[in-house]
């Protein structure tokens, strides 16, 4: 009777010893799942995480491509510019050239011009003489200056060649000294054009002309003291245009009385 106790407690103790061993399996089962869970996440963490890497790099990788497409087409460009602007640069180089070489020929062009204006002067009939003589030594001044422009000393020069072409065409009355044998004396000047040039003294005691065949001032008659009066007043634009007969040189030699008319 002892003995089937014994032998009951024992399996008794038995059965109940299997289902703990049991529950410990069923454990270590689970935490390795969780394990591997965990693993597995962490595993595809990192190939998320790699993933983002790759596209990220792939996106750069394509953006630089872009970039690289853009820099070789800017580099093209600039490449066909350059090849323009170094055309342009020989172009300007050889115009350059052009431009010294006319201004090597020009300065004494423009220098021989003034020489001619002042040898014109010398020779003309003597109006606005101080005038014109300083418009001469004006461009001489201008012709030395290295600040100006070739371009402004040939304008400035054509412009004082108009003014003496203007000469010619127009009459003129004005005051101014008259040097002769007895000294200097103010007188009215009268000039028809190029063609006349006389004067008459404030009081009209005398009156004269430029005979440029003799290269000097001679007196006429006192009978043409009216019409010399009347010709400075319609050069003072006092009367209207008329003809005014007064002596002029002839074109061989000599002083003729002709009629002289505003131009």
């Amino acid at each position: 009777m002892i003995r089937s106790t014994c032998l009951s407690a024992i399996c008794v103790t038995g059965w109940l010893c299997v289902p703990g061993a049991q529950a410990q399996s069923v454990d270590t089962a689970i935490a390795e799942q969780q394990r591997m869970h965990q693993g597995i996440q962490q595993s595809q963490a990192k190939v998320d995480q790699l993933d983002d890497k790759t596209r990220a790099m792939l996106e750069e990788y394509l953006r630089l491509g872009e970039e690289a497409d853009g820099l070789r087409d800017y580099n093209a460009q600039l490449t066909r510019m350059t090849g323009r602007q170094e055309a342009e640069l020989t172009e300007f180089e050889a115009q350059l050239r052009d431009v010294e070489e006319l201004r090597r020929r020009l300065f004494p062009l423009l220098n021989e011009m003034v020489d001619v204006l002042d040898e014109l002067i010398d020779r003309d009939a003597p109006f606005l003489l101080r005038e014109r003589q300083a418009r001469v030594q004006a461009l001489r001044e201008l012709l030395d200056d290295p600040d100006a422009p070739p371009s402004e000393k040939f304008r400035r020069i054509m412009e004082a060649y108009q003014i003496e072409m203007e000469y010619a065409h127009t009459i003129e009355a004005y005051q101014g000294e008259l040097e002769m044998a007895g000294g200097a004396r103010t007188v009215d000047f009268l000039r028809f054009g190029r063609v006349g040039l006389y004067y008459l003294s404030l009081d009209g005691s005398e009156l004269g002309f430029w005979n440029p065949t003799a290269g000097e001032w001679q007196s006429i008659d006192a009978r043409f003291r009216d019409d010399l009066e009347r010709g400075l007043r319609i050069a003072r634009k006092q009367l209207p245009p008329d003809l005014v007969p007064l002596p002029v040189p002839a074109p061989a030699a000599g002083i003729v009385a002709s009629a002289g008319e505003e131009p």
